[in-house]
């Protein structure tokens, strides 16, 4: 009977966390955000995008965000918003920054974890927990049989990764964007395609300017 009781005691606390989601516009909302610890794992996530991440989906890696004019990566450059290993619950430890080379590699979210953006001002008053949320998103590297030597390299690689602010990792390209808007020349590519589609019997004339009618407000920006 007393089992029963702690039970039903621990249920609502248990089905929060299980549902517990935050959107972009939440985590910028500071009477939200103040409900909220730091550490505290969430469930899913929606960017400000409306990109939407779950426990269990697969994210891809894009390229590492680097400052130089020259877009060619030297040995020793790395990601700058994604580390090596867990930092949930770590203090007073510098990360290792992943390594360029894992550009186009893949991971499964484990959990979804929020901080409060750090204060910078000069009030000593102010608390923390008065700032903006970012969302951080621990990986690892999706499970596969291994048949080749190729798959036994990638067991013995980095497979465990966190995405620290992933708003900043979308924004920069280090994490692939499914929702990024097409830019110009990404529009333009697109609708000459089409019309070559159309003009080939493969796309019809209704669903060519369908398309044309969405993309022209991205063309003539």
């Amino acid at each position: 009977m007393i089992k029963k009781i702690i039970f039903f005691l621990f249920l609502p606390v248990f089905a929060l966390t299980q549902n517990n989601s935050l959107t972009y516009e939440q985590a910028n909302d500071i009477n939200h955000a103040m409900t909220y610890k730091n550490n505290t794992v969430i469930s899913s996530y929606t960017t400000k995008d409306g990109f939407t991440i779950n426990v269990g989906d697969t994210l891809t890696i894009g390229n590492a965000e680097i400052d130089r004019k020259n877009d060619k990566y030297m040995l020793k450059d790395v990601f700058k918003h994604i580390v090596v290993g867990k930092t949930k619950g770590v203090t007073g430890k510098e990360f290792t920054h992943l390594p360029h080379q894992y550009a186009g590699t893949k991971g499964v979210v484990q959990y979804i974890f929020v901080k409060h953006e750090k204060y910078d001002g000069y009030n000593p008053l102010k608390n923390r927990k008065e700032m903006p949320l970012y969302v951080n998103v621990f990986i690892k590297n999706p499970t596969k049989e291994r048949k080749s030597i190729k798959d036994f390299t990638e067991a013995l690689s980095i497979s465990r990764k966190t995405i620290v602010d992933i708003e900043k990792a979308l924004a920069s390209g280090e994490l692939i964007n499914p929702n990024q808007p097409l830019t110009r020349e990404e529009a333009i590519k697109k609708l000459k395609e089409s019309q070559d589609l159309m003009e080939l019997g493969f796309l019809s004339k209704e669903e060519f300017e369908k398309l044309r009618d969405e993309l022209t407000p991205i063309i003539l920006q």
